[in-house]
């Protein structure tokens, strides 16, 4: 008897967990390209944006968007198991007074090696430590 019930408590945890890493990874993650993402994390700080700042798209290869003030705009690889590369990245050069924000930003995507969807939150990472949170504005 205690045989089965201890087999019954593993069987409900391995459902658990089982679960647990379906919610996460599952159905509900939206699409990386084709989507509208704004930041909200950067370096372990929580940002807040006017609705058309530090926005971008992820197409075809293409990254490009507005930061602060300017355009950014770059080439990004991925590949099925996550990882994630920025080349070329590129800027108009207007000054304002978050400009040092999109220059971190940039940093940021330089340094990037793979990136994480978490439901409507990409994940950008470095080395397996996260660097920015970008929230999905307009899910695909």
């Amino acid at each position: 008897m205690k045989c089965l019930l201890k087999m019954t408590m593993v069987v409900a945890l391995l459902t658990l967990m089982a679960g647990c890493c379906a919610c996460r990874k599952g159905k509900n993650n939206v699409a990386l390209q084709g989507t509208q993402w704004q930041l909200v994390r950067m370096m372990g700080r929580d940002l807040t944006f006017d609705n058309d700042k530090f926005v971008f798209t992820f197409t075809d290869g293409e990254f490009a968007g507005m930061g602060a003030c300017n355009r950014m705009m770059g080439q990004y690889v991925t590949s099925l198991t996550g990882a994630m590369t920025f080349k070329g990245l590129a800027s108009t050069r207007m000054m304002c007074p978050d400009l040092a924000l999109e220059t971190e930003f940039a940093q940021i995507l330089e340094r990037a090696t793979h990136y994480e969807i978490d439901g409507d939150m990409l994940l950008i990472l470095s080395n397996g430590e996260m660097q920015a949170v970008l929230h999905a504005i307009n899910a695909k």
